[in-house]
């Protein structure tokens, strides 16, 4: 073999540096990034290419859970309910959920980015992945609105809120 070749061969098979060794909670949690993200991602695309279907399940749904509140309800809660129903039913449209699903399709790719980084050890892993979050609760307020609006951009990062507060314990193991 020519020493070139040797050289090159020896580069790749000596290693380079120490094995990764990252803790059993961040890769639980990077774990579990990658399982949400991915079916957030097929869930999400779901959405955006069927919105006219989803915005009428969706309006079901409302439909169903307001008749169950609205049951339980006393007399001064009920017309506040009513309003707030009215107007997330009304708000649903195929238009407003195609926009959900834009932002919620650049969170779940910000989400499993960051944890894919986080998973090597790169704290901007961790921005990453709070820049996702910052999208899916902002988006959704500024671009959707009303009670539709909170309600997706609270929905969005609910389960994301305490993932973050654990990624925070393992920055220090991050470069």
């Amino acid at each position: 073999m020519r020493p070139i070749f040797q050289k090159l061969i020896f580069a790749i098979m000596q290693p380079t540096s120490e094995p990764v060794i990252r803790p059993l909670f961040l890769t639980v949690l990077c774990f579990i990034t990658f399982m949400n993200s991915v079916s957030g991602l097929w869930s999400q695309s779901e959405r955006f290419w069927n919105p006219g279907v989803m915005a009428d399940k969706t309006r079901e749904t409302f439909e169903m859970v307001r008749e169950n509140v609205l049951q339980q309800a006393n007399g001064a809660d009920i017309k506040t309910m009513e309003t707030m129903f009215a107007a997330v039913i009304d708000n649903t449209t195929p238009q407003t959920i195609m926009t959900g699903a834009i932002f919620m399709l650049i969170f779940e790719a910000l989400s499993l980015y960051g944890a894919y980084l986080m998973w090597n050890l790169q704290k901007k892993g961790y921005y990453f992945y709070l820049g996702g979050m910052g999208i899916a609760f902002l988006g959704p307020l500024f671009f959707i609105g009303g009670w539709l609006g909170f309600i997706t951009a609270f929905a969005s990062i609910f389960a994301s809120i305490f993932m973050a507060i654990f990624y925070a314990l393992n920055l220090k193991y991050m470069r």
